[in-house]
């Protein structure tokens, strides 16, 4: 279940889980579960709107346009699939994001090498040079927001966000492989 709660208002957490603890508490819900991936929703929103707003609008960028770039910067080319991977995007956000870029001159898109069915996605000089100037602003902001917290909280934070993504990877390649989430599970265990 994910609710977002984004909105101008400021919202006390406490009375947001309270209120959603009232409402589905005649289901069998996980609401430990629930708290935690609703926080991760709202930061994740509140993430992308800020950054959009204090870095990325400046230099006309979506937020899922400057992870592309920033994840072709950091690998190098590769194949739109594994781009779109890599980015954490679909391959048909992707395709429109490319295009964007590509328009504005600040990646290509070419025929692979070894199959003509294939392409690869490279980001072009002014692509570099866009990166290079927005990663620096970028880590400032993010110092900024996780300002309030030490750095052995930002370290735990990290490691704890490591295992709900791993987890989520390991759910997803249980369903590609047709396992149902308990199949997936026992496994573990």
């Amino acid at each position: 279940m994910a609710w977002g709660f984004i909105g101008s208002e400021p919202v006390e957490i406490s009375s947001v889980e309270r209120d959603i603890r009232a409402r589905i508490g005649s289901y069998e819900a996980d609401v430990h579960a629930s708290g935690v991936m609703t926080n991760i929703y709202r930061v994740a929103s509140i993430l992308r709107n800020h950054m959009e707003r204090e870095v990325l609008g400046e230099y006309g960028l979506s937020f899922t346009a400057f992870i592309v770039l920033f994840t072709l910067w950091v690998w190098g080319d590769m194949e739109p699939q594994r781009l779109a991977s890599k980015a954490g995007v679909t391959k048909g956000t992707l395709t429109g994001v490319v295009k964007t870029l590509e328009r504005r001159g600040l990646c290509t898109r070419q025929g692979h090498p070894q199959d003509r069915r294939r392409a690869i996605v490279s980001l072009n000089d002014a692509g570099a040079r866009v990166v290079e100037k927005v990663a620096p602003l970028y880590n400032r902001e993010e110092s900024r927001l996780v300002a309030g917290m030490d750095t052995e909280t930002q370290i735990a934070l990290a490691g704890s966000l490591r295992m709900i993504v791993a987890t989520g990877v390991k759910l997803r390649s249980a369903s590609l492989r047709g396992e149902s989430a308990a199949e997936a599970g026992a496994q573990e265990g």
